[in-house]
């Protein structure tokens, strides 16, 4: 039997495999391209890539769109940001405990919210989203409220702190390479397939005494995990922290990078981040309308590509060659 049968055969290893050349890939690109300005990007395309991850898995994978993402992202960052400048904790530390506090309201927001379906989720979501942004904004003592909070530590453990963007990039993106493994391999599992058929039809499996409450509820845990995590690595590379951390344009960015790499692609969650990023970095001119691009944008998309851009094009492709085939 052939390598790439057996890795086809057993999903974990094909996607250890996947991941690994992906993973030293991006390890090279410092040695290869140098340590310019570029560098620092693809710090935050490995930042962003872990919301827009854990949304993948809820959206695509689940079929749940929720519009929190951006909350446990400012939840995380907070989190961590308080623990490791106010607590003294190291921030190794300090980003794990935050992820306690993610889990634990998303749980409890999940218990709640995931009894709706479609876009009354996605309003009960964007509701909360709108609360954590107003709290961080109140509540001064602990956030530092519009100020926002600086003097946050670098990434470090043992009294070692990463001091430049290489030694952040060496960092952050085998913490992003092993999240999306993770993903990945949740998708293929049985949990995949069980949350596959929840987005197909709920009513249908939930007859088969399936508890779908329990799926849901897990993944959105799971998915906010993702975006906590992301907002703790952010609070620790950039030094400050700001209610925009989290705001509902930071949700909506979220969306927009799928919407471009596909809802149910992983992978593609990565490059729609890496196209988000390079738009935003060089669309600065046309800041003032950056709402309004976003928005005709993501419309667009939805109307001629439901399941993403990147899968539509793909999909296109293949049936112009089919059909010049035909």
């Amino acid at each position: 039997m052939s390598v790439v049968a057996t890795l086809n055969k057993n999903p974990v290893r094909r996607n250890t495999a996947q991941v690994g050349l992906f993973l030293i890939a991006m390890l090279l690109v410092p040695v290869v391209f140098g340590t310019g300005y570029y560098l620092n990007m693809m710090i935050f395309i490995a930042i962003l890539a872990l919301p827009a991850l854990g949304l993948s898995l809820l959206s695509g994978l689940a079929g749940q769109l929720a519009i929190s993402h951006g909350a446990f992202f400012a939840i995380g960052a907070y989190g961590s940001a308080i623990l490791s400048a106010r607590a003294g904790l190291s921030p190794v530390l300090s980003t794990l405990l935050a992820q306690i506090l993610v889990a634990v309201i998303a749980a409890g927001i999940g218990a709640v919210v995931l009894r709706l379906r479609s876009h009354y989720l996605a309003i009960a979501t964007l509701s909360f989203a709108i609360i954590v942004e107003l709290v961080i904004e109140e509540w001064r003592g602990m956030t530092g409220g519009m100020q926002g909070m600086l003097g946050i530590p670098p990434m470090g453990l043992f009294g070692y702190e990463a001091s430049s963007d290489v030694q952040f990039y060496y960092v952050y993106w085998p913490i992003t390479a092993l999240m999306l493994l993770f993903a990945l391999n949740l998708a293929s599992s049985r949990i995949g397939r069980a949350l596959r058929a929840i987005r197909e039809g709920e009513p249908i499996v939930s007859s088969l005494g399936i508890h779908t409450a329990g799926y849901k509820t897990g993944i959105y845990v799971v998915s906010s995990v993702f975006a906590g995590i992301g907002g703790a690595l952010y609070a620790h590379f950039v030094g400050f922290v700001t209610p925009a951390t989290g705001s509902i344009m930071f949700a909506i960015e979220i969306i927009m990078v799928l919407a471009l790499g596909g809802f149910d692609r992983l992978w593609g969650a990565l490059i729609g981040v890496a196209l988000i990023t390079l738009l935003n970095e060089y669309a600065l001119g046309f800041a003032d309308y950056k709402k309004i691009i976003l928005g005709v944008t993501l419309i667009a998309v939805m109307l001629v590509f439901p399941r993403g851009l990147l899968p539509g094009l793909i999909d296109l492709a293949r049936h112009r060659r089919i059909a010049r085939a035909a």
